[in-house]
């Protein structure tokens, strides 16, 4: 290894050129005299001083970051490259929870060190490289949103109580038992094969299962309890007797509904990171008046993300009275994957759609620069506005610029500074790792919205 390598440690390398360069000093070749030694010792002892307690950078053993306001595990690790079980490992960490002023070791010990500055390389897309092993959570994030996508799923406390096996008492009825234990008479069978729905007897023994998990959700426009129970594979029999105070034709919407189920709470999946996934059983984005779509083949998210994009625009109409259309480019494809022009958009959370424009053409607003006076800031909030009340949004990428004009007309409608604070990256700068609003490169046509894993989504990110 010769002297000039990266990878030796740098007082290594002071301390030999220091011994280099004594001999030149005390000891130059073209001195003759003893006058002219004396003359030229303390220059070369003052210089040696200068070499010796000047400011040493002595390369770690291991690239360090400070915790910042507004930072995550996940988010470290997005920026390092690594996977939060791997951040928690190398720092002995037993939960996400982390600290302002915490240090945390984001790369292997012995490797070479970070380079300064912000890393935005994983997992935005627009020519960025991919990164290595994105976090996997213990706990998938929850959308707060009580609706049928995201509903809160949770087992049956009764079910719970009282065990997996019921012993029958005289007067039963298996339509009693399974209404106590909030099952089906279909289940009770299908687990207990000798058992005759018509003919049980006292002191007999039915397994009643494990517990089911439990939906709540709140019926929106054009839901039906047919179609819910449909959806969900129960009976309209059964749905009607949880909800005994709910008439059959006369589900509103606004009507909360209680039922017991193992139906996947959403029927799509986003499995693994946004740059290195896939998705599963995804569901096209239907057509709103709102937008328009550019491509059907690359209009797949999960099911979270495609209502919420609708909900999102449905919000936006009802805020205002005269409707403008924008263009909604590319979510993913119908099983995820790499998709040309992007490194994202692989698991069916993120999507590309143009900002709203105070003159836009008749068909939509295109995806073209335009100055930020011409932003029609008033509709483009509301839009966003709908994401980051309901916590739907995990990043919103938007060109710092724009994310001024945002700032201030928010802050001029009354939003309290400290939520502006958390949901826009201005005035903090554009590379200041915070808020869900962040600037990334090549966003001034456009804006980027990437949505929160679903809770029921146990492999996102993984």
């Amino acid at each position: 290894m010769s002297a000039s390598s990266p990878d030796q440690p740098t007082k290594v390398r002071v301390k030999r050129y220091i011994i280099a360069f004594l001999p030149t000093f005390f000891w130059p070749s073209e001195v003759t005299s003893v006058h002219e030694m004396d003359m030229l010792r303390p220059t070369a002892i003052a210089l040696w001083c200068a070499i010796v307690l000047a400011p040493i950078h002595v390369v770690a053993d291991a690239p360090v970051v400070v915790v910042r306001s507004g930072d995550a595990l996940s988010l470290i690790a997005d920026r390092a490259g690594v996977s939060v079980a791997q951040i928690k490992e190398w720092n002995g960490l037993e939960s996400d929870l982390i600290r302002v002023g915490q240090n945390l070791i984001v790369a292997p010990r012995k490797a070479p060190p970070a380079e300064e500055g912000i890393d935005w390389t994983p997992p935005f897309d627009y020519g960025a490289s991919p990164s290595t092993t994105p976090e996997a959570h213990s706990a998938p994030i929850a959308a707060r949103e009580a609706s049928i996508a995201i509903a809160t799923a949770r087992e049956s406390k009764k079910a719970k109580k009282k065990g997996r096996t019921y012993r029958v008492k005289p007067g039963d009825t298996l339509t009693g038992i399974a209404q106590e234990f909030d099952t089906t008479i279909t289940e009770l069978t299908k687990i207990n094969p000798s058992l005759s729905p018509d003919r049980i007897y006292p002191g007999q023994t039915i397994d009643i299962g494990e517990p089911r998990p439990e939906v709540k959700f709140t019926l929106e426009r054009g839901d039906t309890l047919i179609a819910v129970a449909k959806r969900y594979g129960v009976s309209s029999r059964d749905l009607t007797r949880w909800n005994a105070s709910v008439k059959r034709g006369g589900a509103k919407p606004g009507t909360e509904i209680r039922l017991y189920t193992r139906v996947p709470v959403s029927p799509s999946a986003a499995v693994g990171p946004t740059n290195r996934g896939r998705l599963e059983s995804g569901v096209l984005l239907p057509p709103h008046r709102g937008y328009v779509i550019r491509s059907q083949a690359r209009a797949y998210g999960t099911e979270e993300t495609t209502r919420w994009i609708v909900a999102a625009f449905d919000s936006v109409d009802a805020r205002f009275k005269t409707r403008k259309v924008v263009h909604i480019h590319d979510i993913s494809d119908r099983n995820g994957g790499r998709i040309r022009d992007h490194k994202s958009h692989q698991n069916g959370r993120d999507a590309d759609i143009s900002y709203y424009q105070k003159k836009c053409p008749r068909r939509a607003c295109p995806f073209e620069d335009f100055k930020p006076s011409e932003l029609d800031i008033a509709r483009q909030w509301a839009l966003l506005e709908y994401w980051l009340r309901n916590d739907q949004a995990e990043m919103i990428f938007i060109d710092y610029r724009l994310q001024a004009k945002l700032y201030r007309y928010a802050k001029r409608r009354g939003v309290p500074e400290a939520k502006l604070n958390r949901w826009i990256q201005y005035p903090r700068g554009r590379y200041e790792p915070v808020g869900v609003v962040r600037h990334f490169r090549n966003h001034e046509d456009h804006f980027h919205v990437r949505f929160v894993c679903p809770y029921s989504d146990v492999r996102c990110r993984r």
